[in-house]
């Protein structure tokens, strides 16, 4: 990846003294930063921009690493080709017309795939907006150079969008509104070859990031991608188009009809620690947030509001909680230190209104905001300060250098939410900006920022610990697998299930009425009854199933109910009843992206009313699966709810490992309900 981010020279492939045309952009944009050698290639034009232009990529002189090519789509596989016969190491497609372009696109873009299989090229893109590196100044990219005008922000935190457009889009944002500070922003676009696990690869070891943020819309390599997260120990966000319900598929079983591919993505990015982004802004947000510090940190949650304004700390408070974040319960020496600033009649409370403390030392030299935030950052028991304040008149003094020196001293998180006459503000947020202060202008993303960052980080074993099954299967069991077609009724499941090292209740299929009786009594009173019909797999739906039947006239009604709703077809299943408090439920679906998947969560007849549940991609580690159980809502109901029994999560951390297990070794079932 060094040819793309470190080239010694650059070829233009397409370059045009055009000003309408991309290829003068990407000239330009060379020109404006990149300090190794820029090479035109245009037969038509002996010079563009001072610069000698280049009939051929064969004619250009070394050293040059990459080649960006902005030509037609059909003429890309040909330009790709010449590269990687004159050596160049790496190519980056910028032109559109390819697989979005629909069938004849697809076909070129499968040429420049065929390209790199055959020759080792390396090929980022096509349809892509290329690369932006704001700490060394280069400009790998088509975007108008205009937007350059007020130069780029460095900063620790690198994007991976794609989309061209919008990382264009984010780069302009960014820079016009003294947003954020960036390291590198990638647009990868097609991912005919270099895609985001490719460049997530890179910045884990890329000494310019400090925190990764990704908008994608697909996992052409999910296992891989989700391997390169467990090794980060660099905070990952994750923004994922396309998940709604419509693009799942329909499934007979609880665990599919409960899985989306929304909740398939959730489970897979919780499980590998990324934290998930709903919306572009939230993502930049994130992740200039998460780059304040390297977790894990204290992992508490104690805020102290420093506010010019009551009903300010009162929403802002409300957002806290609904974050999952605590007011801080301010020390004695702290309450003290406040007092001081505050007039006898104003109480010292947690949010902090500051506005008669600021009223009360007006035409002074006290720095009210200095002093209370000192005093806040020395306690022990605030683990952040959210700040605000407002930006403009002479009532404020905002020393936002004072307050960068003690944010570093205290080594704690500061967010300010700052408002103001945009005259005013823009000024102080460009300071915050470059003293590394983040600032928020909604109060509710402040606060979610806050969490995200105060979260404590669930513990992960390291890539490699999770590993595929162990065992050996039943020999003739594959043979049983492959003889099947569609759901398998409850019994044969159980039996193979079984065979695979999952418990089940003990049971027997009934010929008659008899043989039920006789199967009851060998179990033990209490017993279920089920009736197996082909037709359905939830059997309370249709009324199949008969509870705590305790004698053998029960078990005869039930036997003759049962075969009278099922026209006499079905067979009866005689089943030991156990006693539980909690309902649970355990399945195993296949992703084409990530593979097979396990899903947990609250069961019973009200599953799929609840949707309680949570999932993980296969293999897991014992970690891993007790912290899939973690992700419930539920889990007070784990933890002997009203009285009921305490869920023993380490036998149902072995139990989810299996189910993954058994998912790995057996592609022929499709999908696994235990309810």
């Amino acid at each position: 990846m060094e040819c793309f981010f470190n080239p010694r020279g650059i070829a233009v492939i397409g370059a045009t003294p055009n000003p309408f045309k991309g290829g003068c952009a990407i000239l330009k944009n060379l020109l404006l930063g990149y300090r190794g050698g820029i090479y035109p290639v245009n037969p038509k034009y002996a010079e563009i921009e001072g610069l000698p232009c280049y009939p051929a990529i064969g004619a250009v002189p070394d050293p040059v690493d990459l080649a960006i090519v902005f030509v037609p789509a059909p003429s890309a596989p040909a330009a790709v080709e010449a590269c990687a016969a004159r050596g160049i190491p790496g190519v980056l497609v910028e032109s559109g017309g390819f697989a979005e372009a629909g069938p004849s696109g697809a076909l070129l873009q499968q040429t420049l795939a065929d390209i790199h299989r055959r020759t080792g090229i390396r090929i980022w893109g096509p349809n892509c907006m290329g690369l932006v590196d704001a700490v060394h100044g280069h400009i790998f990219s088509f975007m108008d150079p205009a937007a350059q005008e007020r130069g780029l922000t460095p900063g620790t935190a690198s994007l991976v969008v794609q989309s061209g457009m919008l990382s264009a889009g984010f780069l302009v944002d960014i820079m016009s509104h003294a947003t954020m500070g960036v390291s590198k922003v990638c647009s990868v676009g097609n991912k005919v070859d270099v895609n985001e696990c490719d460049l997530l690869d890179y910045f884990l070891d890329d000494p310019d990031t400090q925190t990764i943020g990704l908008y994608l819309e697909s996992f052409p390599e999910g296992k891989r991608f989700l391997e390169v997260c467990r090794r980060s120990d660099k905070p990952i966000v994750v923004l994922k188009g396309g998940k709604s319900r419509r693009g799942a598929r329909a499934a007979m079983s609880h665990t599919a009809s409960l899985a989306g591919n929304r909740e398939i993505v959730a489970g897979a990015l919780a499980q590998v620690g990324v934290v998930e982004a709903r919306d572009f802004k939230q993502m930049m947000d994130l992740c200039r947030s998460l780059a304040l510090m390297k977790p894990p940190i204290s992992g508490k949650k104690r805020v102290a509001v420093l506010t010019f304004s009551g009903g300010a700390g009162i929403v802002a408070t409300d957002f806290l909680d609904e974050a999952g974040l605590t007011l801080s319960d301010l020390s004695a020496g702290t309450r003290a230190t406040l007092a001081g600033l505050f007039p006898a009649w104003m109480p010292v409370a947690n949010p902090i209104d500051l506005w008669p403390a600021i009223e009360r030392h007006l035409g002074t030299d006290v720095d009210v905001y200095s002093g209370a935030l000192a005093a806040l950052l020395a306690d022990p028991g605030v683990d952040a300060v959210f700040l605000q304040a407002y930006a403009g008149g002479s009532r404020f003094r905002l020393n936002l250098p004072e307050w960068a020196g003690l944010i570093h001293i205290a080594a704690k998180p500061v967010f300010l939410w700052l408002l103001g006459h945009r005259d005013h503000l823009f000024p102080v947020q460009q300071e915050a900006l470059s003293l590394g202060i983040p600032v928020f202008s909604e109060l509710f993303r402040a606060a979610e920022c806050l969490a995200a960052l105060l979260q404590e980080r669930p513990l992960r074993e390291a890539a490699g610990t999770a590993k595929g099954p162990d065992w050996t299967a039943p020999a003739d069991l594959r043979k049983r697998l492959l003889a099947s077609t569609g759901p398998l009724d409850e019994h044969r499941s159980k039996e193979i299930l079984k065979a695979l090292g999952v418990p089940t209740a003990p049971e027997r299929l009934a010929a008659d009425a008899d043989d039920a009786e006789t199967a009851a009594a060998e179990l033990g009173y209490p017993v279920v009854l089920k009736g197996l019909t082909p037709e359905g797999t939830h059997k309370t739906e249709l009324g199949l199933v008969h509870l705590d039947i305790a004698d053998g006239p029960a078990v005869r009604f039930a036997y003759r109910d049962l075969k009278e709703k099922m026209d006499g077809r079905g067979k009866v299943l005689v089943q030991k009843q156990l006693a539980g408090k909690v309902e649970l439920i355990l399945g195993l679906v296949r992703d084409p992206q990530f593979g097979p998947y396990v899903m947990f969560g609250l069961g019973g007849t009200l599953a799929e009313l609840y949707r309680d549940t949570a999932f993980a991609i296969a293999p897991l580690s014992r970690l891993e699966a007790l912290n899939l159980i973690g992700r419930v809502r539920g889990q007070a109901m784990l933890d002997g709810f009203r009285g009921a029994p305490v869920v023993d999560r380490e036998a149902l951390a072995r139990l989810i490992i299996r189910l993954g297990e058994i998912g790995l070794a057996f592609p022929e079932i499709r999908e696994i309900d235990i309810n």
